[in-house]
């Protein structure tokens, strides 16, 4: 269960060194072993939070960023937005949904994430898609359960050394009730 004093809200410019911090935290844990110790151990907190300045001030066309919040720490974050690859302008995208480590476990990525799937049928999207690396067995059950289904696509992103691969999970909310009281 989440804590009953977790908000759900769009970012500011004096979050990002925060959200800075837990983009890295959350991928040095979640990717440790699938990633290069070199690449992880060198992410900078300093250019990501330049990174999410520039996101947060000028978000890439139809792209919402939302924070998790807890009393006044920020705890989380995700990003939907239109679909990459895609010429459908009916299916959206997460594009992440990342959580500190230390808050792993405790209902707000529950939370966080009904809201990001709230954000994409609220932009009008009838399905939607996000990319998980293959071998992330969390992240995976955690879509499955919530009906974000492996659909057989697969990417190698080799911006990474090893390249990474990811799989493709979807679902769509064509004809399905509102997501509250599911």
């Amino acid at each position: 269960m989440a804590p009953a004093n977790l908000s759900i809200r769009p970012p500011v410019e004096s979050d990002a060194p925060r959200l800075a911090v837990i983009h890295i935290a959350a991928w040095r844990a979640a990717y440790r072993g699938v990633m290069s110790d070199d690449y992880l151990d060198g992410l900078d907190v300093g250019r990501h939070s330049d990174g999410w300045r520039r996101n947060i001030l000028n978000p890439r066309n139809g792209t919402v960023h939302l924070v998790a919040q807890v009393d006044d720490e920020l705890v989380g974050f995700a990003i939907v937005g239109p679909g990459d690859n895609t010429s459908d302008p009916s299916v959206g995208q997460l594009n992440a949904i990342n959580l500190h480590p230390d808050w792993w476990a405790q209902g707000i990525g529950t939370v966080l994430f009904a809201a990001a799937e709230e954000t994409l049928v609220l932009l009008g999207y009838q399905a939607g898609f996000l990319w998980v690396e293959a071998g992330n067995d969390r992240a995976i059950s955690f879509y499955t359960k919530r009906g974000w289904l492996d659909d057989g696509g697969t990417m190698e992103d080799a911006r990474f050394d090893p390249p990474v691969v990811e799989r493709r999970h979807s679902r769509s909310w064509k004809g399905e009730p509102h997501w509250e009281g599911r």
